[in-house]
């Protein structure tokens, strides 16, 4: 499969955008690249873990990875002559495709007819639908999504209900007391807090819309 060919530079660039996931299969032997190389080579475990059904020499074309990032190693004096490690970088969007029907989504609402609010929910199809769904009750104003975390299948419930315990202090109830989804929190704050939950559960990087 051919595939572009990117420094590190530009990688981490696209990485940083939300585009790409960058992977690194190589050999534990070979230890990581700093501490961003672990989470690199995490990102390459939980795509395997996720993924049973493909060897590992076949994950990346089946991810249909974009980006080759060749990085030379320390050169051997002896022999005259450079090891290379290769990370790839794959498109965010095909880790969805591939994942849709493994994936869950956590996600942070906005409303401008509440501004002081936000509502932390989740959804086993998407957050667009589950947007539409609600805009569909009659609402004055609307709800617009603004972050979310795809997560793996099952564990959306756990992480929403952790940020939810968060949060148990700014919860806003209704009249009769009833238990909802809608927090007095900054937007921001509730961002960073389901990022740090959803981490050992995330795929791929967080949706900022």
């Amino acid at each position: 499969m051919y595939r572009d060919k990117i420094s590190l530079s530009q990688a981490m660039s696209y990485e940083l955008l939300g585009d790409i996931t960058i992977v690194d299969p190589s050999p534990e032997s070979l230890g990581a690249i700093g501490d961003k190389g672990l989470t690199w080579k995490e990102n390459f475990i939980k795509l395997q873990s996720k993924h049973r059904h493909i060897s590992s020499d076949k994950l990346m074309n089946f991810l249909s990875a974009k980006y080759t990032i060749e990085i030379a190693e320390q050169p051997n004096y002896i022999t005259n002559t450079f090891s290379w490690r290769y990370l790839y970088g794959v498109e965010n969007s095909k880790i969805k495709d591939k994942s849709k029907d493994n994936i869950e989504y956590v996600y942070i609402l906005v409303n401008s007819g509440y501004p002081n609010l936000v509502k932390i929910g989740m959804t086993v199809t998407t957050v667009d639908s589950r947007v539409t769904g609600l805009n569909a009750s009659s609402t004055v104003d609307e709800w617009q999504a603004k972050f979310a975390v795809a997560v793996e299948k099952g564990s959306a419930y756990r992480v929403e209900q952790a940020v939810h315990r968060h949060f148990a202090s700014q919860r806003v109830s209704s009249d009769m007391g009833g238990s909802r989804e809608f927090f007095k929190v900054d937007c921001l704050t509730a961002f960073d807090k389901l990022r740090e939950v959803a981490a050992l559960f995330m795929v791929g990087n967080p949706i900022v819309y």
